[in-house]
């Protein structure tokens, strides 16, 4: 009996089976226009799809454009920024040369000022002693010409002659 069973069961599921293509079979020709909507739906969809698709990708590309040009930009701002400093490294350069330049002139200046001031001071020393040893010669002088004048303006002692005997 149990073999019984399992035919029927099958045979249900076949004939169900064949029930169901009759009645596909049957609604083809009155659905042939509501598939044709359909159809016309999906490829209405798929190209609504396809546009998004497109218009993603044009702004994917106009963001990737964008980018480009204000790398590009950055770019060239920073160029311009390396070019400012190496153009302000070099004139502080040039400053600080100008500057050396400067100090060596007035370190020289300086030098030469001091050893004018030692001359100076050897001038004026050399001067003193030398009207000092002026003044002590002509002193001197004065002296003895005064004593050769008191000298001449003496009487002159004559000797007297020894008598011979």
């Amino acid at each position: 009996m149990a073999r019984a069973k399992k035919k029927t069961a099958k045979k249900s599921v076949a004939t169900k089976k064949v029930v169901a293509k009759k009645k596909v079979v049957k609604a083809k020709p009155a659905a042939g226009a509501a598939a044709a909507k359909k159809k016309a739906a999906a490829a209405k969809k798929k190209a609504a799809v396809a546009k998004k698709k497109a218009a993603a990708a044009a702004k994917k590309k106009a963001a990737a454009a964008k980018k480009k040009v204000v790398a590009a930009k950055k770019k060239e701002a920073a160029a311009k920024k390396k070019e400012a400093a190496a153009k302000a490294a070099e004139a502080k350069k040039a400053m600080k040369a100008q500057v050396a330049a400067v100090a060596a002139d007035l370190k020289a200046a300086r030098e030469e000022l001091a050893a004018a001031a030692k001359r100076e001071a050897a001038l004026i020393k050399m001067s003193i002693s030398k009207d000092s040893a002026i003044a002590k010669f002509v002193e001197k002088w004065t002296k003895q010409q005064l004593a050769k004048l008191a000298k001449a303006a003496k009487p002159k002692k004559r000797r007297k002659k020894a008598k011979k005997a």
